[in-house]
């Protein structure tokens, strides 16, 4: 995907800190089998039951088909279907979709309610 060398990972920065993003060996994606289109790393941090913070590191895989929901994303995977040669001249602005997408799935959160629903519902056997 880029000229300058297929097969290396790029940084990339957001708000918080540096992203680490892969475009070239990627994995297929775990929930659906579809092969991903780049994965990201970067820091990520959650609250404890104490309500500290807990520092981390995340990867994520872009899907085309798992992640289209996302808007960040469905950008990003449309620039995939529309230009798959990545210049020095575009660099910049995928940078800037990566890190708009990564800047999305920090604002996820697990619905804790439909999280207990479906943990119910494995314990009965019924999911």
């Amino acid at each position: 995907m880029t000229d300058v060398n297929p097969t290396a990972t790029a940084p990339a920065f957001t708000s918080d800190d540096e992203l680490l993003i892969t475009i070239a060996d990627v994995s297929d994606c775990l929930a659906c089998g579809t092969p991903g289109l780049l994965l990201v790393r970067y820091k990520h941090s959650w609250k404890n039951q104490s309500g500290d913070d807990v520092p981390g590191i995340r990867e994520t895989l872009l899907c085309p088909q798992c992640s289209r929901r996302n808007a960040a994303a469905a950008e990003l995977i449309a620039l995939f279907a529309v230009d798959e040669q990545m210049n020095l001249e575009k660099i910049e602005f995928f940078g800037g979709i990566v890190a708009a997408w990564v800047e999305s799935l920090r604002q996820e959160h697990v619905d804790e309610e439909l999280l207990a629903a479906e943990h119910d519902q494995w314990l009965r056997g019924a999911l």
